[in-house]
């Protein structure tokens, strides 16, 4: 059976294990890394770290998204046609397109650091720089893979470069590298991780054939990437620390950590919702070039299993916030608590930000995102300039999280506008009060039992509870049942009764 023959659902679910495993590897890689790093800077450090990797990030993020997603569209689209050669051409045109651009910018951003830069982190700084050319170079092989609906060679790279990278970080904390050691793990994981995901890639395309792109195609594909450059722009000031900037001119170091470390604690821990997000859109961007209303009723059941994921995780983790911190960061980050409570609650509408976003791309509508875009960059701006020079971080994390409501609002609408898309707003009232419910138990077993021990017992009490909560609510459907089952099927022997039988238990028997 092709990947076209089989059901979203399957397709979804297949991509969603391989994410999920790279994602959920890659989280635990990281969110230990980043407690130990944050212990062995401290506060000061970290953030002058911080602030330049963010500026490192948008290059990253915006110079290879506008060529990558233009790479996995166009290939899709020609693979459904039937037109493999034009799939293979539109690769080999995107690929040196970003060998240009990565080498361009690294470049030209190493030079303006050894002319103005700092010198006590100069260092530092041209080693992130220096990232960027692999950090880029793997991004149109990874969306070549999505255009296939397979994300499994992804995996295995992502794994060298999780490996390789988590190595550095431990020899720097051991032999006291310093600033330049930490940098250093992303340079040589992202070339780990560029070498491995590049090969494979070639080699699938290699066995099919090679047309010849015609002018009014690569007009096409130049106009896509450049509006994908302009919208992520907009996106990371939208949806990324694009904070930073205000705090190191309004505020401290100590600040910019506190706020980084609430930003990058907020973006872990949906890491369930991003994975099914994530697999989800590559479906999304396949099946709105074959059925309409299908789509649309792949996007309702996405972002009714996106409030299952996310909502419970982010109330229950505001709830324990406080021990959390206390055990996993120590004092010195304390004052990050009521900066974490509220980036992790103002950061729930993000997670939908995906799915409209998706089918607007699809429908070749980038015009009303960028336009969007523009006017929620301009609102979270202003919010930011009020709020940051009187909070600091708490200020940063209100902006920030306003800002994105703001966004997936108005994206949501204009979607809407275009492709008649609904939102379940029934089930997130159910599945909302489900985890209100389970929110207000866990603090209460968090703020009555010190220590370790009261963090554990209130998130062990929570996972307990979040199933009988979803039944008395009767937040799920029927045909739930079926779906959630499939992944049953791809869990343990061992551990597969028990999650069948939670699975009876919270959805209704079918009529």
């Amino acid at each position: 059976m092709s990947v076209s023959d089989q059901k979203p659902s399957v397709r979804i679910l297949r991509n969603s294990i391989w994410y999920g495993l790279e994602t959920v590897i890659e989280i635990v890689v990281f969110f230990a890394s980043s407690i130990a790093v944050a212990r062995y800077l401290g506060p000061e450090k970290l953030g002058h770290f911080s602030y330049i990797n963010f500026f490192v990030v948008v290059l990253t993020q915006t110079a290879g998204q506008g060529v990558s997603v233009a790479t996995r569209k166009y290939m899709m689209e020609f693979m459904a046609q039937g037109r493999l050669g034009t799939a293979r051409a539109v690769y080999r045109l995107a690929y040196r397109y970003q060998l240009i651009g990565a080498i361009s910018i690294s470049t030209l951003s190493i030079l303006l650091v050894v002319l103005f830069g700092d010198p006590s982190y100069k260092a530092m700084a041209i080693i992130l720089l220096a990232s960027i050319v692999p950090g880029l170079m793997s991004w149109v092989p990874a969306q070549a893979n999505a255009a296939f609906e397979d994300l499994r060679p992804n995996t295995f790279s992502a794994f060298g470069y999780l490996i390789s990278y988590a190595l550095v970080i431990a020899a720097t904390i051991y032999f006291r590298w310093d600033l330049i050691g930490i940098a250093s793990a992303t340079l040589v994981g992202r070339t780990v991780e560029v070498i491995l995901r590049t090969g494979p890639v070639r080699r699938r395309l290699s066995v099919l054939p090679l047309d010849v792109l015609e002018p009014e195609l690569i007009q096409r594909i130049r106009r896509f990437s450049v509006q994908g450059i302009g919208l992520q722009l907009l996106t990371t000031v939208v949806w990324d620390r694009s904070e930073l900037i205000f705090l190191k001119y309004f505020s401290t170091a100590a600040q910019m950590a506190f706020y980084s470390v609430s930003f990058t604690f907020t973006s872990n821990l949906l890491t369930a919702a991003r994975v099914l997000s994530g697999a989800a859109s590559i479906s999304l961007m396949g099946e709105s070039g074959r059925d309409s209303d299908r789509t649309r009723q792949l996007a309702w059941s996405t972002c009714r299993f996106l409030l299952l994921m996310s909502v419970p995780v982010s109330l229950g983790a505001a709830a324990v916030t406080f021990s959390g911190i206390q055990m996993a960061y120590g004092g010195r980050y304390l004052p990050a608590v009521p900066v974490l409570i509220t980036a992790v609650l103002l950061g729930i509408p993000r997670i939908f930000q995906g799915v409209p976003e998706t089918l607007l791309r699809s429908a070749d509508r980038q015009d009303v995102i960028i336009y969007w875009y523009c006017v929620t960059a301009v609102f979270n701006g202003l919010v930011d300039w009020i709020l940051i020079p009187r909070y600091a971080a708490l200020g940063a994390a209100w902006g920030n999280g306003l800002g994105q409501a703001f966004g997936v609002v108005v994206i949501w609408m204009a979607c809407s506008r275009v492709i008649r898309l609904n939102f379940p707003w029934m089930a997130a009232l159910r599945i909302g009060g489900a985890s209100v419910v389970m929110a207000a138990l866990a603090y209460f077993i968090s703020h009555h039992v010190p220590g370790a021990p009261g963090f554990f017992l209130a998130v062990l009490s929570g996972c307990v509870i979040y199933p009988v909560l979803l039944r008395l609510f009767r937040a799920l459907e029927p045909h739930d049942r079926e779906r959630l089952a499939l992944i049953g099927n791809r869990l343990p022997r061992a551990i597969t009764p028990a999650f069948e039988a939670v699975i009876a238990f919270m959805t209704p028997a079918s009529a």
